[in-house]
């Protein structure tokens, strides 16, 4: 039978939940998107046109969350595309979900769901496939770590700089399948990332230095604030640790030059979903999430501005 797995293209959580459904089902095909509804739409057609080369098959998707009615539509018609065609689907996920969009997939398809805020997707898979695995459960433990921010102190960042890196760079599909595979085995850091990471940190340490020079704290209700302008290579989680770290902030908000948002809290009178939500496309977790701007992403007063307007409207 073929199996497809697709996940989060952004963070550990993403690649180690795939790792873990490489061990389940390891002759599968790996497949990384996004959040968005054309990201969605670029995962759905690529399955489709996979299914039409097989007459059974199956789809896992795993660290992806369906955050709008327009993507939850897209979802429902491509399952059901699927179906027709002897394809089932199972859906790992730990992000909040709309009641309605999570009452459709079930009807459809397996679903193993849980936005507590106290698992990751990598846990999820862990429990429902790999239990009691060693290499599977080494990696949902970093999995957590990284996701929640956790024991900061035994968390190698280095993965995560990675994953970034490779997402920025020209072969980036093929870069993040080898580090889904190398998991898979066991194989957490070899030469190959050693050697990838030293050219990172030249570039990284310099635009982590330029994002700084535009670093603007504002007060917000009872709330500080920091929006910050980061260029490709700036990891947003690390990013936002060190600001937490350094300043006395409440929230971090990352804005790029495409216009995404990344959101980060500090406090838990917080909701970054909920100011998510405020935003394009906005969606993620209690603690982190993202979105888009409307506003022109040279205009950083406007985005400023607009960020401001999400966070005043979460509160209310």
């Amino acid at each position: 039978m073929r199996v497809i797995i697709c996940s989060h293209e952004a963070d550990i959580d993403g690649i180690y939940s795939a790792s873990v459904a490489l061990m389940k089902f390891p002759r599968a095909n790996l497949s990384f998107y996004n959040y968005g509804l054309d990201n969605f739409k670029k995962m759905f057609d690529y399955i489709k046109n996979e299914s039409k080369k097989s007459t059974t098959g199956l789809v896992v998707i795993s660290d992806l969350g369906i955050n709008n009615d327009k993507v939850s539509e897209l979802c429902v018609d491509s399952i059901q595309y699927l179906k027709r065609r002897q394809w089932s689907v199972i859906w790992v996920d730990h992000h909040p979900w709309q009641k309605k969009s999570m009452m459709s997939i079930r009807k459809m398809c397996k679903s193993f769901h849980n936005s507590s805020g106290k698992k990751c997707a990598t846990e999820i898979m862990y429990e429902k496939f790999m239990y009691k695995n060693k290499i599977a459960e080494q990696l949902k433990l970093i999995a957590h770590s990284s996701d929640f921010m956790t024991d900061i102190k035994r968390h190698d960042s280095r993965v995560s700089e990675l994953i970034h890196f490779y997402r920025n760079s020209v072969n980036s599909r093929q870069k993040l399948e080898f580090l889904a595979q190398k998991a898979s085995n066991g194989i957490l850091w070899d030469s190959d990332m050693q050697e990838d990471y030293v050219k990172f940190l030249k570039v990284g340490d310099f635009q982590k230095r330029e994002s700084l020079k535009t670093l603007a704290i504002k007060k917000i209700l009872s709330f500080d604030v920091a929006f910050v302008f980061t260029y490709p290579y700036v990891q947003a989680s690390l990013f936002s640790h060190e600001l937490f770290s350094n300043l006395k902030v409440d929230l971090v908000m990352l804005i790029n030059r495409h216009g995404k948002v990344s959101i980060r809290r500090n406090s838990d009178r917080l909701s970054c979903s909920k100011i998510a939500a405020y935003l394009v496309e906005g969606g993620g977790h209690e603690f982190a999430s993202g979105g888009m701007l409307k506003s022109n992403p040279k205009d950083l007063t406007a985005c400023i501005k607009e960020m401001e307007e999400a966070v005043v409207k979460s509160l209310k």
